[in-house]
């Protein structure tokens, strides 16, 4: 038989697509998508065979629990399955079971999103499926969460949170912030059983070519818990938007980082040291060690405002004296939800404009612990710069 033309599988393909009829039903569904994570390295490390039959015995797990709860699944998509349900609490009591029984099959762990939302019923070739943006975006959700995590939005909280404030069970993580792809900066919490904690949130590794624009340094920093850790050679863009921006675009933002004690330790290279003096040689940069002093009495005067206010957290300057390999910012680095955004300085290449990766200690834990370690090993050395009215006190 010879192979189809180019045509044929044009006008083949255009047949096919005109079967799907709707039935004209729209209806509001709750819709959850699972995926199993670990079965890709199981098929590496021992074969395909055992790797597929981790995901088959998933898939089976799904649908059994599912179905003790009034669900339905719609499709299977090799490592996941699609399921709707008609209650919205039903859905999460039976992703809080699969979450429960998954870890047993090889080690693998299930990964969970879900939403409330309006989807069209139709048919595929006579075989039901659900169509509609609601599935796009419980798509997006499960691929922003992490191995053995469920992420729910805030429609589908809303829609189960007064049935869950007294849940002796079931706990809900504070919102964090996620940028879906093509849908936006979403609200997302984690849904877990209360003895088993929470997962956390992991930072997907993104590059960025370039300085972050002040509105994604904000997103990046505004989430954080505990601890801000940001180094580079003198920190001017972070200096220049305390005075270069109004209060509400940057200062107010960490004014509330710090009202709920969140420490913002700030490290430069130190304009006294003999590394100083060799890396502005080298970059040929006649005012670097002028515009370090410059950042370093801008972050005290800065520092000193916020200590007037006595809050709970604190602004901090420190100058290390080694030669800088790169900027980096950590946000809450004794937590799961650790995550960094680092640049790589490039001889030739202006440090505004060198590449930025965002990663998390959850999406890449051996990258995460490579940086963690070097990031130690600089501030381990480096030097408290008092703020001027404690020198003078």
């Amino acid at each position: 038989m010879s192979p189809e033309s180019p045509n044929g599988l044009l006008k083949n393909a255009k047949a096919e697509a005109e079967r799907i009829h709707g039935n004209g039903k729209t209806v509001s569904k709750t819709i959850a998508m699972f995926d199993l994570s670990g079965s890709t390295p199981l098929k590496l490390s021992f074969g395909h065979t055992l790797g597929t039959r981790a995901a088959l015995q998933q898939n089976i797990v799904c649908r059994r629990i599912a179905k003790n709860y009034g669900g339905a699944v719609v499709k299977e998509l090799g490592d996941g399955v699609l399921i709707v349900f008609d209650d919205p609490l039903k859905a999460c009591n039976a992703a809080i079971d699969i979450k429960k029984v998954t870890p047993r099959i090889k080690n693998c762990l299930t990964k969970a999103g879900l939403t409330i939302g309006l989807v069209e019923e139709v048919e595929i070739g006579g075989i039901p499926d659900v169509l509609g943006s609601t599935i796009d975006r419980c798509a997006r959700i499960q691929s922003m969460a992490a191995p053995g995590q469920i992420l729910i939005d805030k429609a589908f909280l809303v829609s189960v949170e007064s049935f869950l404030k007294d849940n002796k069970v079931i706990s809900i993580s504070e919102p964090n912030i996620a940028d879906l792809k093509g849908i936006g900066q979403t609200e997302l919490y984690e849904l877990s059983l209360k003895k088993l904690g929470f997962v956390g949130w992991q930072q997907p590794f993104s590059l960025h070519v370039g300085r972050l624009p002040v509105q994604e340094k904000i997103r990046f920093m505004k989430e954080a818990k505990t601890e801000i850790i940001e180094v580079g050679i003198g920190l001017r863009t972070l200096s220049s938007y305390f005075t270069g921006r109004s209060s509400s675009e940057f200062r107010d933002y960490l004014f509330r980082l710090l009202q709920n004690g969140v420490t913002i330790k700030c490290y430069l290279l130190d304009p006294k040291s003999s590394n100083a003096q060799v890396y502005a040689r080298d970059r040929g940069e006649e005012n670097l060690i002028a515009n370090i002093q410059n950042s370093i009495s801008l972050l005290q005067h800065q520092a000193e405002e916020f200590a007037k206010s006595h809050l709970k957290g604190s602004l901090e300057v420190y100058v290390y004296d080694r030669l800088p390999y790169f900027y980096i910012m950590c946000i809450d680095p004794a937590s799961n939800n650790a995550r960094m955004a680092v640049s790589h300085y490039m001889p030739g290449v202006l440090r505004a404009d060198t590449p930025v990766i965002q990663f998390s200690k959850i999406s890449n834990s051996d990258l995460y612990e490579k940086y963690w370690l070097s990031l130690q090993d600089l501030t381990n050395s480096a030097k408290f710069v008092a703020l001027i009215s404690m020198e003078q006190a």
